[in-house]
Order: C-alpha cells, then structure tokens, then sequence
C-alpha cells in the first residue's frame, strides 16, 4: 500500500485531475474492432489458402507428434490467464487507466495480425485439420461467416473450427502474452510473486499450440513477438511522454505516438502510479448497505 504522504499527493492529485472515462471506452472499442477485423479477414482468406498443398516443413512437428486434443489444454490456460487478467484490471485502484492502456495494446496486436492473414496465406499445418469447403467468397458468404464464427471469440471448445488461413501470427499467443505482461505489470508486488506459475502456464500453452497442429512455429513465434513489443513499446512511449521527453525516445516516431499522447492526458504519471487492488467505490456502498 501507500504511505500516508503518497496517499495525500496521489488525493490532491485526483483533486485536480479528472480522470475521464471515454478514451477506456474508445480503447475497448478499438479492440472489438481489431477482433472484428480478425473475423472478416479469415472469412475472407478462407477461400485463397492453398487447401492442395501439404504443410510446410516444420522443426517441431519433425521431432514432436501430434496431439489435437492438446489444443484444449492451450484454451483453459488462456481462458485462465485472460480472466486472471480481467481481474487484476477491475480491481486495480487506476482501473479506466489500465484498461485503456492493455485494451489498446491488444488492439494493436490484432490489427497486424489480421494485416500478416490478408498479405500472406500458407497451407494449413496438418492434414487432419478439418477445412470448410471453399467458395468463390461472396459478401453474402464472408458475412455469413462472420455472423456465425464471432461469438465464439476463436475458442474452439465452444465452435469447433471450420475456417482455415489465420495463420502467420498466433491469436491466442497474441492473447497468453498480452495477459502475462499486463499481470507482470500492473500486479503488487505481493500478487506478482505467482508471475513464474504464469510463465510457466504460457510455455505450456504454446507447446499444446504446437502439439496440436493448429499454428507453425513461426506463427507462435511471431506471436509473442507482436504482444511483447506492442505491449513494451506503449509503456516505453508513455512512460517518456509522462517525463516529457517523448521526443528523446527513439519510439517517438512510432506511429503509436498519438494514441499514447490521446490516452495518456489525464493519466496518472509513474511515480503517482502505484498498483494496489480494490473494489471499487460502488462495490464497497453496496456491501456496506447490504451489511446495514
């Protein structure tokens, strides 16, 4: 926790500081929107991979079998992972300022995996995948693809899959980092101390991926590039622009810059910024009201 002359200053400057909650909402929107993306690229590439092809040479599928089932293993962990997440965010004291920043990020991350699935599309990586029948890839098929693959956020325990070509980058690696940095970062420190058992259950999730057949290695790879990069050069840029020597940071020229001047405004600088969990306000006038 704070001590009491931190907890003072971090109150005057919440006095003085409005913390608006729009740009949240303009990051979670992003998000959907780079997931959206996602979906109506697959629905499109669909149709284009080269389904006569046999899966590209791979050095762990040459020296590990495969395991399909493994897949589900990779899904719990994520879910676990992105959950552990979730909370971390909701209880976190600067909850609308860290939700801001890891939805962006997230965001980001899916766009240029949906840019690498448009540009680039390579056999599936097993001859056991199940591939729906192509098309020549109408509008009306690429929506009806959409409409019936966005639910199930491309968990296969809750839709098996069907479509083929979201390939290059993995989604759920994009997904397990992106999850693990942010609970590294925005954990206390006593809660942190569990980062290992995260890493752990990440090197696992991608061994299943891989097991499974569902992505090469190269997309696992590309993967937690994309996340861990995505994810440390936002906080690389906020952390110069909050010291106002964003000009200094070589990342300045990012095309990110922007977005982390537009989110970061009302935000809290780094040495304000302390990662305590609590409920919020609402949650806690509700218990006291039931206790009453």
């Amino acid at each position: 926790m704070l001590v009491d002359k931190d907890t003072n200053i971090l109150e005057d400057y919440y006095k003085r500081s409005n913390i608006k909650k729009f740009p949240t909402f303009v990051a979670l929107l992003s998000l959907l929107f780079g997931w959206l993306l996602n979906i109506i690229t697959l629905a499109w590439v669909h149709d284009r991979v080269p389904m006569d092809r046999a899966p590209l040479p791979d050095l762990f599928f040459s020296l590990f079998p495969e395991i399909p089932e493994a897949i589900r293993i990779t899904e719990i962990i994520m879910l676990f992972m992105i959950v552990n997440c979730l909370v971390v965010i909701y209880l976190h004291q600067h909850r609308w300022i860290v939700a801001r920043r890891v939805f962006f990020c997230v965001a980001v991350s899916y766009v240029f995996r949906a840019i690498c699935i448009t540009i680039f599309q390579v056999p599936v990586p097993s001859t056991k995948t199940f591939c729906a029948p192509q098309t020549s890839g109408g509008l009306s098929v690429v929506v009806d693809r959409v409409l019936q693959t966005f639910w199930s956020a491309g968990i296969e325990a809750l839709r098996p899959r069907v479509l083929c070509g979201d390939l290059i980058v993995s989604g759920h690696t994009i997904s397990l980092f992106t999850a693990l940095h942010a609970f590294k970062y925005y954990s206390p420190k006593k809660v942190a101390v569990i980062e290992w058992l995260y890493r752990t259950l990440a090197f696992i999730a991608i061994i299943c991926i891989l097991l499974s057949r569902k992505h090469y290695t190269i997309d696992v790879f590309l993967g937690y590039v994309v996340a861990t990069n995505v994810f440390r050069t936002y906080h690389s840029l906020m952390h110069s622009y909050h010291q106002n020597e964003l000009e200094k940071n070589l990342h300045s020229q990012n095309w990110l810059t922007p977005a982390v001047v537009y989110f970061e405004k009302d935000a809290l600088p780094p040495y304000l910024f302390s990662n305590v969990l609590q409920f919020p306000k609402v949650v806690t006038r509700l218990c006291r009201k039931d206790s009453n």
